[in-house]
């Protein structure tokens, strides 16, 4: 009997096992955890374009009004730059009954607004790939238009040998906006949102450069168009897509 004890406990004092130390994790940092892996981190770049569907009586198709580039400086503080350019060129051939017209319309549009953004994460279970943000941004834009018609002196009626042509120069564009915009991760790194954005407009028309000429004498002016400054609510009614790398 004796012995069978001695045994027993040889066996006890030779088989004991430490368990390892495990910190056991809630449900509430579970959820935390997998909510930051859709947002990006200070260091990401983002790129985004602003895609418009129209509609009406043509095609359906989709446009790029705008593209805008983010520099993520602090996981919720980012730098960013948006950048918007169209031109366009219409040509007409006018029949006025005494002969032909050509009709040429020229216009280009740019702007560039650097500003920043302050984003805020949502912890919640049903609102994890939110990302709202409030930021301020610097517009400057510019300008160019000429109209140009060949047989005509005064832009709308038909001379033979005739030019008109208005070029207007020195346009420009000067604000600031206040926003407020939403982005809805749809993946990690791939998002969509959307932006409104409220605040002060300086406009400059520039000069109207009118040339005329009835095919031997030429004449030239230059009348200055004004400005404007107003208040303007922005509100764009396309879709921003954008990837994080």
């Amino acid at each position: 009997m004796l012995l069978s004890l001695s045994c027993l406990k040889g066996q006890n004092s030779s088989t004991t096992i430490e368990a390892p130390n495990e910190t056991p994790v809630t449900k509430e940092e579970h959820l935390l955890n997998d909510v930051h892996r859709f947002y990006p981190k200070a260091g990401d770049w983002s790129t985004e374009a602003t895609l418009l569907l129209q509609t009406g009586n043509s095609a359906i198709r989709i446009g790029i009004e705008e593209i805008k580039f983010r520099k993520f400086i602090q996981n919720q503080f980012v730098l960013r730059t948006r950048v918007m350019a169209t031109q366009s060129k219409e040509v007409t051939i006018i029949n006025q009954g005494s002969g032909l017209m050509e009709r040429s319309i020229t216009e280009f549009v740019g702007l560039i607004a650097p500003g920043f953004e302050k984003h805020q994460a949502m912890n919640g279970k049903h609102t994890h790939r939110l990302s709202p943000y409030w930021g301020v941004e610097l517009p400057i834009g510019k300008r160019n238009y000429e109209y140009n018609i060949t047989n005509s002196k005064d832009g709308q009626n038909y001379y033979t040998g005739g030019t008109f042509n208005n070029k207007v120069t020195k346009a420009s564009t000067i604000g600031i906006n206040l926003l407020y915009g939403i982005d809805f991760y749809v993946a990690k790194g791939v998002f969509i949102g959307t932006e409104i954005g409220y605040g002060f407009m300086h406009q400059k028309y520039g000069n109207s450069n009118i040339t005329t000429s009835d095919g031997t004498f030429s004449d030239t002016r230059s009348i200055p168009m004004g400005s404007n400054s107003q208040l303007n609510l922005n509100f764009n009614s396309g879709i921003r897509f954008g990837i994080v790398f």
